[in-house]
């Protein structure tokens, strides 16, 4: 494991993308969140901005700025991570060299693990440090009251990464990878849940869908909308935490399979 990691991080971390995808994300994460102090008036439900910075909330906020941080440059980074290999043919370089196309696959998924892993510590870290900071009284359960969002923040990570990892071996073109995930996530999914679903059956199975149960593990937290949308259609906007995590965890699983699949018998 650690020998085909220090391999992946041989090749990619001189990668301009791969620095500045990274860079972006440890200065963006806590940076976003601080530009709140700014505001001394917000509209409702958001009544003062001290929400933002102290414990509990303070994970919820700084968990959904991680969401779109985390679709954006680590999905990027999981895609350009594969398609780079055929790009520059380096993965028949190594399999030509002995490495077996099963030990090729766990080193991008031991890559994608340790990358999330690492962009977690630095969210927890992130989290203790700005509510540590700004609030008055610090009490442990009040610290740790919202400190699922950890676990969960991992699995969104890997959520986005994997579905990343998959659409990069199965089209294994940069441009075009590119597109149809951000394509699929920010349109195509939405077009499915809310334009067709939705209209065939008002069901709390519209919640389902890959990218969006990733999304439900760390969403918007403004409760009196999801409490609006279960008074007009008798269901949750959003899914239970264990209901996202489980889904994430099927459909993650799934994803990597199918990419194992395309990496082991076709063509390089």
């Amino acid at each position: 494991m650690l020998h085909l990691l220090q391999l992946e991080w041989k090749k990619f971390n001189s990668h301009t993308a791969f620095r500045l995808f990274i860079l972006f994300y440890l200065l963006l994460l806590p940076s976003t969140l601080l530009v709140g102090l700014r505001f001394d008036e917000l509209p409702p439900p958001l009544y003062s901005n001290d929400v933002f910075f102290m414990f509990p909330t303070v994970w919820e906020y700084l968990g959904y700025i991680g969401n779109w941080l985390c679709f954006f440059f680590f999905g990027f980074l999981s895609i350009i991570i594969v398609t780079n290999e055929y790009s520059y043919k380096t993965l028949r370089q190594n399999i030509i060299t002995g490495m077996s196309r099963k030990s090729f696959f766990l080193g991008k998924l031991y890559f994608i693990l340790a990358i999330s892993l690492a962009a977690t510590l630095y969210y927890a870290l992130c989290g203790f440090l700005i509510g540590y900071l700004n609030t008055e009284a610090i009490y442990w359960h009040k610290v740790m009251q919202n400190a699922d969002y950890i676990p969960r923040y991992f699995l969104m990570c890997m959520g986005y990464m994997s579905f990343g990892l998959f659409l990069g071996f199965m089209i294994r073109r940069t441009g075009l990878a590119l597109f149809v995930y951000l394509t699929y996530v920010m349109f195509l999914e939405l077009i499915l849940r809310w334009g067709v679903h939705m209209q065939i059956i008002a069901h709390r199975s519209m919640h389902f869908y890959p990218m969006n149960a990733v999304e439900d593990l760390v969403s918007v937290p403004f409760l009196e909308m999801a409490d609006e949308f279960i008074s007009k259609y008798g269901f949750s906007i959003y899914l239970q935490p264990g209901e996202a995590a489980i889904t994430v965890l099927v459909y993650s699983s799934l994803f990597l399979y199918l990419a194992y699949r395309r990496v082991a018998y076709s063509d390089l």
